[in-house]
């Protein structure tokens, strides 16, 4: 018996490491394909995150330069508004009879009647009332 023994022992061993190297190969290809997946996975979360960085630099690079041509709009408009006012302040000091109504009506923002401007701006009657419907007419952001 000890001669069969020895004899199959190795073959044993042989079959029972060949066994245990089979279930380790399965298992390490079972690992390196659920690795493979995971990977792809990551790969295609990294596309996708690149497209979108790449399409929001894009949109921010466009934002940004629609802000500078609007800053630089807006910055022309404000010198255009600058220009009329002080054309608009040297019209209102050359005429005479501008300044009488451009009093009349501060005076009719203050809340005088057509009596008062009648009597103060030296106005008729029919244009001190016209003048104090079109100020009441007017919207609130327009008047100064």
């Amino acid at each position: 018996m000890d001669i069969i023994l020895q004899q199959w022992l190795p073959v044993a061993i042989s079959l029972i490491i060949a066994l245990a190297a089979a279930v380790l190969i399965s298992r390490e290809r079972q690992a390196r394909k659920t690795l493979e997946v995971k990977f792809a996975a990551i790969e295609t979360v990294l596309k996708n995150s690149r497209l979108q960085n790449e399409s929001l630099t894009k949109q921010f690079n466009e934002l940004r330069t629609g802000s500078i041509g609007m800053s630089d709009k807006l910055v022309d408009l404000i010198e255009l508004i600058e220009r009329v006012e002080v054309r608009q302040n040297e019209i209102s000091m050359n005429d005479s009879g501008g300044r009488l109504y451009s009093r009349a009506s501060k005076m009719v923002e203050l809340g005088a009647d057509v009596n008062e401007l009648m009597k103060e701006c030296d106005l008729p009657k029919a244009e001190a009332e016209l003048l104090l419907s079109l100020q009441k007419s007017m919207p609130q952001h327009y008047r100064r």
